[in-house]
């Protein structure tokens, strides 16, 4: 493996586990919770939870492809995760932008990073 498929496996693999842990570190450490609206709380947690979700969806389709597929065809089980998980970052890129600050940063870098990596999914089956 050459430096630019390192480079591309870590950028497509590392950067939506990597913003989303970012995120749920600053969400975590602020101690002023209670001077951000509650509409923002709010929306950064379901933001937080739809993102960790969509993150463990596409690590669980592409182990399942990977040691249980024995043609290069997808299963239909890793199908399911990949839109199932393509759904949930879809359904919080609107909360990404409501979040606040430092925090907007990581989840909108989270977001890009799942729909790049879903869209290699759908273009590898």
């Amino acid at each position: 493996m050459n430096w630019t498929e390192w480079a591309v496996d870590l950028a497509v693999l590392g950067v939506p586990p990597l913003s989303c842990g970012w995120a749920w570190w600053l969400w975590a450490r602020r101690g002023q919770q209670g001077a951000l609206p509650r509409w923002r709380q709010v929306t950064t947690v379901i933001d937080l939870v739809a993102f960790t979700a969509s993150i463990a969806l596409g690590a669980l389709a592409l182990w399942y492809w990977h040691d249980f597929s024995r043609t290069p065809m997808q299963p239909e089980a890793t199908r399911v995760m990949t839109l199932a998980g393509f759904a949930l970052a879809v359904f919080g890129i609107p909360f990404s932008v409501m979040a606040r600050s430092w925090n907007r940063v990581a989840l909108v870098v989270c977001s890009l990073g799942l729909l790049v990596f879903y869209v290699a999914m759908f273009a590898a089956a």
